[in-house]
């Protein structure tokens, strides 16, 4: 990962996102990377982010629009409008991606088929923390948020990484109609 690059794809995209008044969260090894490393985790591959769906499923299009005139290219494919609402962004070999968080039966709801559900409030109350010379809003508090995502010795960096346990739950039919809903 070339961290020049994605440094500035990640401001490129929290400039369009803040200009329209809407809000973003480090996640998953972004969010990792801002607390432990102050920086980008050098196994990295690419910056993830996660939005309220509420704010990311109705500016979805005209999101993609302001980051291909900020000079973001979409992938072909994969800012489809479908029930996972990920959004990914190039700037030449680089990517980041933008994920919905879906609010189902108090919990907050992403990805495929099987889902990282976290509960709610770690969305509600966000706080800032600095992260290459710019504050982003990470879930709070993040220290729980980094356990349940990466489990209780998340400060030490491992190689071979699995979710902990109860992290990832099954997509059923259920939560897809409950995410097709929230459209």
């Amino acid at each position: 990962m070339d961290k020049e690059k994605v440094k500035k794809m990640l401001f490129k995209v929290a400039d369009v996102i803040e200009n329209n008044n809407l809000m973003f969260f480090l996640t998953d090894g972004s969010c990792l990377g801002a607390y432990r490393e102050h920086g980008f985790i050098d196994t990295d591959t690419d910056v993830d982010l996660r939005m309220l769906a509420e704010d990311l499923v109705p500016n979805f299009k005209s999101l993609i629009s302001e980051f291909a005139l900020a000079g973001l290219r979409t992938q072909e494919g994969a800012c489809g409008l479908n029930f996972l609402n990920i959004m990914t962004l190039w700037l030449d070999s680089e990517h980041l991606e933008i994920t919905s968080l879906f609010l189902i039966d108090g919990e907050r709801w992403s990805l495929g088929r099987k889902g990282l559900v976290y509960p709610s409030y770690l969305f509600e109350n966000p706080e800032q923390i600095e992260f290459l010379g710019r504050r982003f809003y990470v879930p709070t508090p993040v220290t729980e948020y980094l356990e349940r995502t990466y489990g209780p010795d998340y400060m030490t960096p491992i190689v071979d990484f699995t979710r902990p346990p109860g992290a990832l739950r099954h997509i059923d039919s259920d939560v897809r109609a409950k995410m097709e809903e929230q459209k």
